[in-house]
């Protein structure tokens, strides 16, 4: 591998194989480095969702208990 990244940058290891090749020539166009990283970022962002998720179905449900709520300074009731 560094004899061939030493002639072009162009070269990579196919995974399918181990074989040194072109990238051109076998038409890969993204890197595995490339690739894990969305993968870790994608676990990253679902594992953010399904942390607020919890967190908001964790609070009770209800809107405001209206007989305790606060009154209109004028007395005025709707």
């Amino acid at each position: 591998m560094y004899a061939k990244a030493a002639e072009s940058h162009l070269f990579g290891i196919d995974v399918r194989d181990g074989k040194v090749k072109d990238v051109l020539d076998a038409s890969v166009l993204d890197s595995m480095e490339t690739k894990s990283w969305a993968l870790k970022l994608t676990f990253d962002v679902v594992l953010t969702i399904l942390k607020v998720d919890q967190i908001i179905m964790s609070k009770p449900a209800g809107g405001p208990k209206m007989d305790q709520a606060a009154r209109r300074p004028d007395g005025y009731d709707e």
